[in-house]
């Protein structure tokens, strides 16, 4: 189980990756609790089917999959790398 300070770290990174998305393009959610490692949900408001679930461990994003893909340092870059998989997954815009 994971720590409840590393818990409370990944949750504020992944909201500043929240905020740093297109709001107009993606819903982006928070999940939290049961003593799990927090996850963001973003979901593509086109195409409801295309999701990826991120996660943080206070110095790195994650994706779902146990891929690093962005330092907490740089949510810019972290949030480009997030809309380039999901035009990826669902075909250019």
């Amino acid at each position: 189980m994971a720590d409840e300070r590393d818990l409370a770290a990944g949750a504020a990174d992944l909201e500043k990756l929240a905020d740093e998305l297109d709001g107009q393009v993606y819903v982006t959610t928070v999940v939290t609790g049961g003593g799990r490692r927090p996850a963001l949900q973003v979901t593509d408001r086109a195409a409801m089917q295309r999701a990826e679930y991120i996660y943080s461990d206070g110095e790195s994003f994650w994706w779902g999959w146990a891929e690093r893909f962005a330092g907490v340092g740089d949510i810019a870059a972290a949030a480009a790398a997030v809309d380039r998989v999901l035009r990826v997954i669902g075909g250019n815009r």
